[in-house]
């Protein structure tokens, strides 16, 4: 379990412009520097919002110049936000569409997207203190949300429908005398195993196995392991079959 003094997060302070104005380029870029600043947002602002299919290829081309890594034949719609993008790691032929926010968040993280990835439109992958994984062939659907504080890693040739929630973090709240979002928080690894297809609308928290090959319904809440080629509903979700 990893945890995290969650009042320490870069927020706005009362501290003035100045300072605040730094800790929107270290949140940003990951870094201290207002030339890495001026030159990361020149390239989105120029190139994120470019239409049609020749805007497509264009930002997988110049993009290479501020991510991690770019694979060959990749696509990138329109819209897409990256934050600390050196940490952020694209294999060949990953396509992410309309609107995505891909954010590492804190320089020590990290996202890694394997081969022949798949993410559909407005989809949020955001690390926390932790990395995202997702393996070769995997299918994530439109507006669904990654948040890897505690690490996430979804293995090959696995779908996740439309609106999935993979949540691998949480607050503290026990203490009473405290306000919640002072008591910190804490990480949960999630491992989805390979060939897990989840349905619309699932939520995995913190802390959960999905094993290889299982299926879990629309809608279900996820709270504990799910064994492999199991078949899975409800909220919580329950073991209701298994896969031959």
């Amino acid at each position: 379990m990893r945890r995290i003094d969650t009042a320490n997060r870069i927020a706005i302070s009362e501290a003035g412009f100045r300072k605040n104005f730094y800790d929107y380029i270290k949140r940003v870029t990951g870094r201290e520097s207002l030339g890495a600043f001026i030159w990361q947002e020149s390239i989105f602002g120029l190139f994120g919002s470019l239409p049609t299919a020749v805007g497509t290829v264009l930002r997988t081309s110049v993009y290479r110049s501020l991510l991690g890594k770019v694979g060959s034949n990749c696509f990138i719609e329109e819209g897409t936000r990256f934050r600390i993008p050196q940490k952020i790691f694209l294999g060949n032929r990953v396509f992410i569409g309309k609107g995505c926010d891909i954010d590492a968040e804190y320089p020590d993280s990290e996202i890694r997207i394997g081969d022949d990835v798949h993410i559909s439109r407005d989809t949020i992958i955001l690390t926390g203190v932790g990395k995202a994984i997702v393996h070769d062939h995997v299918n994530i659907g439109a507006r669904s949300f990654i948040y890897a504080h505690g690490d996430v890693e979804i293995g090959k040739d696995s779908l996740l429908a439309d609106h999935v929630r993979l949540v691998a973090g949480n607050h503290e709240y026990r203490d009473a005398s405290k306000l919640i979002r002072l008591q910190g928080g804490y990480g949960k690894k999630i491992r989805i195993g390979q060939d897990v297809w989840l349905g619309s609308s699932v939520i995995v928290l913190g802390g959960v196995t999905v094993g290889d090959g299982a299926v879990v319904g629309a809608g279900a809440v996820v709270t504990k392991d799910i064994p492999g080629y199991s078949i899975a509903v409800g909220a919580p979700a329950k073991v209701i079959g298994k896969r031959e």
